[in-house]
């Protein structure tokens, strides 16, 4: 049949007809079958481990995939994670834990989007795994500035206690600052904010201002001064804290941040000094031999 312009008409009802095949050849369609892991085709499963997270999960948004988790599954570190760990590229760009977390958990998440404590734990359970238990560096005496060789076992640390009865329903902290009196509601931060404070840092240093991190810090952890989330009111109340109100805020919001507990003592063989500090976790962490600090 043509119409009136001389092209071809299709009846209607084996248009109908046609359309209705179609449909039916779509829904008899197999989905394509999943690209196969390495598993798959070698036959050999990466074990994986289980990590207590210090923050059992609490402290995260509702709809963030960590939510409420006391522990999350990771693989043990493959050629694929020495690459992560060999990579100038990720190094330079202040990325190569971000991509090696990443890269390890079994759920996909956003590694900036996890607190610095939880990450911390997820770093070492990969170190250990990969590398033993024992991890060896050297640090300078604080008095004769010595070197003092120290070796801990990762197995053995454990985590920051915290007061969970003080996280509000916000997961949030409120604390009454000391000569102020005011009530401050602050947050715990993750690494995302953490790297955007030291972005911002950077910057005001490249263009010769002095980096203001304290404020930059309070800023980004404050939610509310006296029930008032407006950013106005919290930057200008930031802006004129007074330093002992400051020093006390930091105090609170360090005794409330989940954390591995990185605390450790060495005697020094020089001049018995007895050092204490943080086990440090940089990118020699995760290369066998002496970290030097």
């Amino acid at each position: 049949m043509r119409n009136n312009e001389g092209r071809t008409q299709i009846p209607p009802e084996l248009l109908e007809q046609f359309m209705k095949q179609q449909e039916e050849k779509f829904d008899n369609q197999q989905p394509a079958p999943a690209p196969q892991t390495a598993a798959a085709t070698t036959g050999y499963q990466v074990p994986t481990d289980f990590v207590e997270l210090p923050s059992k999960g609490t402290l995260y948004d509702l709809n963030h995939p960590w939510y409420n988790k006391e522990s999350v599954e990771v693989r043990y570190m493959t050629t694929k994670e020495e690459d992560i760990l060999s990579s100038e590229a990720y190094a330079k760009a202040g990325i190569m834990f971000d991509r090696l977390i990443e890269s390890v958990t079994i759920d996909r998440v956003d590694s900036t989007t996890l607190l610095p404590g939880d990450r911390n734990a997820i770093l070492i359970n990969a170190r250990k795994n990969s590398y033993g238990n024992e991890y060896e560096f050297v640090i300078s005496c604080n008095k004769c500035f010595s070197e003092v060789e120290c070796s801990i076992n990762l197995s053995e640390l454990g985590s920051v206690k915290i007061d969970l009865d003080r996280i509000t329903e916000n997961n949030t902290v409120c604390a009454t600052l000391p000569l102020s009196n005011k009530e401050v509601e602050f947050k715990i931060m993750t690494a995302g904010d953490l790297k955007q404070i030291n972005k911002a840092a950077d910057q005001q240093k490249k263009h010769g201002i002095q980096p203001n991190e304290t404020v930059e810090l309070h800023r980004r952890m404050i939610v509310s001064v006296d029930g008032n989330n407006n950013p106005n009111t919290i930057n200008g109340f930031v802006q004129s804290m007074l330093l002992k109100d400051s020093k006390f805020l930091k105090k609170q919001y360090n005794s409330f941040s989940p954390d591995v507990d990185f605390t450790f003592q060495q005697e020094c063989k020089e001049c018995g000094h007895l050092n204490k500090g943080g086990v440090p976790i940089g990118a020699n962490f995760f290369w066998l031999g002496e970290c030097i600090l």
